[in-house]
């Protein structure tokens, strides 16, 4: 199949569906199938390597649902249907759809099969309630010009569900586990035998990083010649949470920055145990699965989407007060017994194995069939 994947996010732009819908694409290529990426610039100096991608337009920033996100704005919009017409193909697969404007633009443009990916977790909202509810003559025949529906997770779900009832398939995120393997080589410069915490994410206050800032102060004197590695989030970013602590806490954490995807693999081989302390709105987690199918057990909050991921005490362990102090009481008990981190380090690589790419796409290419076949069936052009 001739297949057009349209997405708001993409590399280098960081997160999860930016993964995504990378990782579908090239799955998608090996099993046989014309793939493109359609998505927004990069900025940076950034070079596209493996699938095809077509950029479009200029971006627009700014923080919703507790991260920072993005729209693709530009003349692109006004010649959309051409793009795709031009490109003749059989599926268009829509990333966050019911997003603004690339997602809309491609529902409306598209004379092909349609398959539209939910990945929000959120809470009914005023943003939510005006775009789905107040712009509904524009998003609900949006909404109905997909052929298929799917959503990464049971929250995801239930999220675009509360404003769209309807049929959704509940296919997950995917990691890749030939990359996130146990056996990675440690970084050199963390290859020093000191007990270490990886955090990976953005400095979004959901992600809760000064919530582990403070646990790792509490429990740094406890835990001998422990750090706490930071890939993704800057320290000038979270300064006004480190300017608290001791002096000693902030020289034994380390600000890595940004990492490629090719060397997070390395980051967390280089750690003995994963934290991710996001307090809310996350449909389902990458980096755990990252984790997992490192060998690195996760801890985090039992938020909902991650308690549907991680099972506590057998491949990770989840804390359900949302507190710096009961966070640093779940790294302390973990960090004292390397034995069951290594129990349950690989339990995770084993539950990670089942969420593998290829059979994460071989799910999402029959939802494509699917969506083909109803679209042939309908005898319509949308």
């Amino acid at each position: 199949m001739r297949i057009g994947i349209v997405t708001e996010y993409y590399r280098p732009w960081p997160g999860g569906i930016s993964e995504h819908v990378h990782h579908e694409a090239e799955e998608l290529a090996v099993r046989g199938h014309d793939v493109k990426v359609i998505t927004g610039p990069a900025t940076g100096g950034w070079r596209d390597e493996g699938p095809e991608v077509l950029r479009l337009g200029f971006e627009y920033t700014f923080t919703s649902n507790g991260a920072l996100s993005r729209m693709v704005l530009g003349s692109y919009l006004l010649n959309f249907r051409r793009l795709l017409r031009r490109h003749d193909f059989d599926v268009v697969h829509v990333h966050a759809p019911m997003d603004p404007f690339l997602g809309i633009a491609a529902l409306y443009s598209a004379e092909c099969a349609t398959v539209g990916t939910f990945h929000a977790n959120f809470e009914p909202s005023f943003l939510w309630e005006t775009l789905f509810r107040r712009l509904r003559s524009v998003t609900l025949p949006a909404w109905k010009r997909m052929h298929a529906r799917i959503a990464v997770a049971e929250e995801a779900r239930r999220s675009i569900a509360h404003y769209f009832p309807g049929e959704y398939e509940v296919i997950p995120n995917g990691v890749d586990t030939a990359r996130f393997h146990p056996d990675v080589p440690v970084l050199d410069d963390l290859d020093d035998g000191r007990p270490k915490i990886l955090f990976v994410g953005r400095a979004d206050p959901r992600k809760g990083l000064a919530l582990l800032l403070r646990a790792f102060a509490d429990i740094r004197p406890a835990i001998d010649g422990l750090q706490l590695v930071v890939v993704g989030a800057r320290a000038h970013e979270v300064e006004s949470d480190l300017v608290h602590l001791e002096p000693e806490a902030r020289s034994n954490i380390r600000f890595a920055g940004y990492a490629s995807p090719e060397d997070m693999a390395s980051y967390y081989a280089s750690c003995d145990v994963f934290c991710s302390p996001a307090t809310g709105q996350e449909s389902q987690g990458i980096v755990l699965l990252e984790a997992m199918a490192a060998g690195r057990p996760p801890v985090a909050f039992a938020i909902p989407g991650y308690r549907d991921v991680v099972t506590h005490g057998v491949d990770g362990w989840l804390i359900d007060e949302l507190s710096a102090d009961a966070l640093a009481d779940g790294l302390r008990r973990v960090l004292r017994d390397r034995v069951e981190v290594a129990r349950v380090g690989e339990a995770g690589r084993k539950t990670a194995l089942g969420y593998s790419w290829p059979k994460v796409v071989q799910r999402i290419e029959r939802v494509f069939e699917t969506a083909v076949e109803t679209r042939a069936a309908a005898g319509t052009s949308g």
